[in-house]
């Protein structure tokens, strides 16, 4: 029986609040796809620096260092991303001027959990865990 997780942390940088200023354009799912992979592993062992990376400015500025750990662990206690996962590119998602990467995580154990990435001249502006 395959479980679905649902995560109710809206994963704006981490549950921090940022606000994705980014415009839609045409996508770029290669850039999606290894900032998606860069900030997951980044949950899975907390690592502040490799979490922001590929960051906007006002994203990296939303995120609190000195959470982030806590958080991390916390979101790795529900969504185990320390074991083995695969990443899968879905589609875009246009809401008014975003352009929203939708992906497919899958799990160690067959769940899966869909998360988003919206860039910013391609640096990531948003990130959730749905």
């Amino acid at each position: 029986m395959t479980k679905i997780l649902r995560v109710g942390l809206v994963m704006a940088g981490v549950a921090l609040g940022v606000v994705a200023t980014a415009s839609a354009s045409a996508p770029d799912v290669g850039t999606a796809t290894s900032d998606m992979t860069r900030m997951l592993a980044a949950i899975a062992h907390p690592d502040y620096a490799g979490f922001v990376a590929p960051a906007t400015s006002q994203f990296k500025a939303n995120v609190d260092p000195t959470k982030f750990a806590g958080q991390a662990k916390m979101i790795d206690s529900k969504i185990p991303l320390a074991q083995p996962y695969t990443v899968k590119f879905i589609t875009t998602q246009k809401i008014g001027a975003y352009l929203n990467y939708i992906f497919e995580i899958t799990l160690h154990d067959g769940d899966q959990v869909l998360a988003s990435l919206t860039l910013e001249h391609g640096k990531a502006a948003g990130f959730h865990l749905l």
